[in-house]
């Protein structure tokens, strides 16, 4: 009986130190992944910082100056923009407190630009752009060529064929309030087919203001 109760006891122990160890290796990876986070965010920190230069608005037309983890994300999105960016730079800028990042995409025959917050500079975030579709609205991360409005605070978002002449498609867009990481479509308007600059644009949908409650006013 003794026996048996000492191989028990050892049994058990041997079966605690196991587990003790499997812990202790589990909170050990644990750290070195935070830690390594941390690490990387630093670097990202001291990246942007040093490319920012105290700047909030600015453009980049040399691949080599794409922060490293701007260029990951721009990768993973399938994002082509080393072939464009001298014609095309990356802007940065800063709106409501938030950093953004505009960058021209080369897809296939044609390009759109993709739009990443910033927030977080060790892991910028593509942004989705809502888009009318033929029964409603979709969303796409490459909504067409974008301008910047700084005047009005929006987003032109202009898409368009090769031929000429052809009609275009334009999504205007402000920032969300709410959700930071949103963008809302105000009024998407289309051109008659033609050539070059100029065209003459028409409203084919336009956000309405919500109706207040009578029980609100």
């Amino acid at each position: 009986m003794a026996s048996k109760a000492f191989r028990q006891s050892l049994g058990s122990r041997t079966i605690f130190t196991l587990f003790a160890c499997l812990l202790a290796g589990s909170m050990t990876a644990t750290r070195g992944d935070e830690s390594s986070s941390v690490d990387a965010r630093r670097e990202a920190l001291r990246e942007w910082a040093s490319l920012a230069n105290g700047r909030t608005d600015f453009e980049i037309s040399d691949p080599a100056l794409v922060p490293r983890p701007l260029a990951l994300a721009a990768e993973q999105s399938g994002c082509k923009y080393k072939d464009d960016i001298e014609k095309l730079p990356v802007r940065f800028m800063k709106v409501a407190g938030r950093r953004l990042v505009l960058m021209f995409c080369r897809l296939t025959v044609t390009g759109s630009h993709q739009a990443f917050d910033l927030s977080d500079v060790s892991r910028p975030k593509p942004l989705e752009f809502p888009y009318i579709a033929e029964q409603g609205f979709g969303t796409t991360d490459t909504p067409g060529f974008i301008t910047w409005k700084d005047d009005a605070g929006l987003l032109q978002a202009e898409t368009s064929s090769d031929e000429c002449p052809s009609s275009h498609l334009r999504h205007v867009y402000r920032l969300g309030v709410t959700n930071r990481e949103s963008l809302i479509v105000v009024r998407v308007e289309v051109s008659a087919p033609a050539c070059g600059t100029g065209r003459e644009w028409t409203t084919i949908w336009e956000a309405k203001p919500w109706p207040v409650p009578s029980g609100a006013r």
